[in-house]
């Protein structure tokens, strides 16, 4: 019996990279294969536009900022609905130079303030509106070069022309990799509710394929145990189910380390703890979900009412989470044959 085609839409640009490496354990050791069904990826460039090719059947799930789904669902009436939460805490910052002035959000008022992609911008603007801060208060700057590194960002930072970043987990390791930690600005919005970004699919798609969409969650979380667990193992199944990603001989070593920061501070927010009030992989929270919908709504984010009965489901989660995490990291730890 064949297998199921299924398409995984990132908000990359074309090609994988190692923000993305974690899905490749599920290539390499047939997490996919294992659930009857075959991955592929759809990079759909920038967040918005990626929801709105999701919905034109262009992927079967997207990874979106939660944001994304509420404002594709207000705002451009797109029939987005979350079956499960990806990060389950803030995995976007406000950053700033180690020894900047700055020190909270009501600081950036009149400031300057770069953000690697414009259509996230709003949730900035909502989170800087809850301390004090509105929008015509401060200046959006361009940002230069890919949303996906910070390398053209660093020195306009360090010679004074932007104050502030508002920037992805990968952006931030990129950072760390190239030798920059920056400093994190504390965010009340950011900080209460903590799911930031979900796995999206259609309406429509989720009434025809409901057990599609468990399986390939499953294998999914599958990976992302195995990356927890073992990241350079994951980078490595990167190069090898992707060889257009494999670093040109010699580089490998110093690739391998910058690439690792970056992959950690990707699945640092994905990270299960015991703080977290439901230890289920791809958990949703009512109570986070309606704090989302109500705090959009009062910033002037969304323009229309949103149905949370429509915008997310928890039907699959207990589906998602049917498999052994402690088989999985095990395997991960296992010495390579």
């Amino acid at each position: 019996m064949g297998r199921e085609r299924f398409t995984i839409g990132v908000a990359t640009p074309r090609g994988m990279a190692a923000p993305y490496a974690y899905f490749t354990p599920a290539l390499a050791l047939g997490y996919d294969r294992d659930e009857g069904l075959e991955f592929e990826f759809f990079q759909g460039g920038e967040p918005g536009a990626t929801a709105r090719s999701l919905c034109e059947d262009a992927c079967d799930i997207a990874c979106l900022n939660t944001i994304v789904g509420f404002m594709g669902r207000a705002n451009e009436g797109l029939p987005m609905l979350a079956i499960g939460s990806k990060a389950r805490r803030a995995h976007r910052y406000f950053a700033v130079l180690p020894g900047s002035p700055l020190n909270e959000l009501a600081d950036l008022c009149s400031k300057k303030i770069a953000c690697d992609f414009p259509h996230i911008q709003p949730l900035a603007e909502a989170a800087l509106v809850e301390e004090g801060v509105p929008s015509g208060a401060f200046q959006w700057v361009p940002w230069l070069g890919s949303g996906m590194e910070i390398r053209e960002m660093i020195d306009p930072v360090r010679r004074g022309e932007v104050d502030a970043l508002f920037l992805m987990d990968w952006t931030d390791g990129d950072a760390v990799a190239r030798g920059l930690k920056l400093r994190h600005l504390r965010s009340k919005l950011l900080e209460r509710i903590r799911v930031s970004s979900c796995y999206w699919t259609t309406e429509k798609n989720f009434a025809a394929n409901e057990d599609a969409l468990s399986r390939a969650l499953r294998a999914i979380q599958k990976s992302l145990v195995f990356s927890f667990a073992n990241p350079e193992a994951a980078l490595r199944m990167m190069w090898e189910t992707h060889p257009e990603t494999l670093p040109p001989a010699g580089s490998h070593d110093a690739v391998l380390r910058h690439d690792i920061e970056v992959l950690k501070a990707c699945l640092e927010p994905m990270r299960i703890d015991s703080r977290d009030p439901d230890p289920r992989w791809c958990a949703l929270s009512a109570e986070e979900m309606a704090a989302w919908r109500d705090f959009l709504s009062r910033s002037g984010t969304l323009r229309r009412e949103v149905d949370l009965k429509r915008l997310y489901t928890t039907e699959l989660i207990d589906r998602i989470n049917d498999f052994d995490t402690e088989k999985v990291r095990a395997a991960a730890r296992a010495p390579v044959s």
